[in-house]
């Protein structure tokens, strides 16, 4: 009888154990593919596009002529290049968090599964890496080696340079800033959603654990 209750009791913490990584997939599936890709793709509307009005306001600065369709083929080409990190992304904060779960010895009767907000702390600063570093190499193949294709006419390399430097510190300042505190609301908001679906799961998961009449049956 105790074997057979064991064998019930472990099949139990399995499928809670196998709830728990399904419920980490689903979070993390929504925080990349909605949330993150509605900071990086490009906006719904041409006015909410902040780098191409920064890139024009630039050029007018420097009595510059852009050709606008280049310049969208160049952003959706910079974009395409950061959203590269989603699924860098993904493989962290899941591997992380399952293996978290996978590894988890429900040793005592009352013992769950806890995930709290300090197991985020090296996850999220691995991915704003990754996010910051994808940043950077986007802006380097994308718009510095390919800006002067939105040009018109012969121009200056000095005055190009100069307009690269201040795009630079746009891009890499005010905008990376930005970009960040959007992307630490939206991780935050999921990470905390986690907590609670892992807790409420361990609610249930205790609940038929004390209660399931097939196991209090065999013991």
């Amino acid at each position: 009888m105790i074997s057979e209750f064991e064998d019930i009791k472990k099949q139990h913490e399995q499928s809670y154990k196998k709830a728990l990584v399904e419920i980490v997939k689903n979070n993390t599936d929504v925080l990349v593919d909605e949330d993150i890709k509605i900071l990086l793709k490009t906006p719904p509307l041409d006015s909410m596009d902040l780098i191409k009005a920064k890139m024009l306001d630039l050029a007018k600065k420097n009595k510059l002529i852009l050709d606008t369709n280049e310049l969208s083929k160049i952003l959706n080409c910079y974009r395409k290049e950061i959203l590269k990190c989603s699924a860098e992304i993904k493989k962290i904060r899941l591997g992380c968090l399952i293996k978290k779960i996978e590894q988890y010895d429900l040793k005592k009767s009352n013992d769950t599964i806890k995930i709290n907000k300090k197991d985020f702390i090296d996850i999220n600063k691995q991915i704003k890496k990754v996010v910051k570093n994808q940043l950077d190499i986007a802006y380097q193949t994308n718009i510095e080696k390919k800006v002067n294709k939105v040009f018109t006419g012969n121009i200056d390399k000095i005055i190009i340079d100069n307009y690269l430097i201040d795009l630079s510190k746009y891009l890499n300042g005010k905008y990376q800033k930005q970009l960040m505190e959007s992307f630490d609301i939206k991780v935050l908001v999921k990470d905390t959603t986690l907590i609670n679906s892992v807790k409420e799961q361990a609610e249930r998961y205790l609940f038929t654990l004390h209660n399931s009449r097939l196991l209090n049956d065999i013991k």
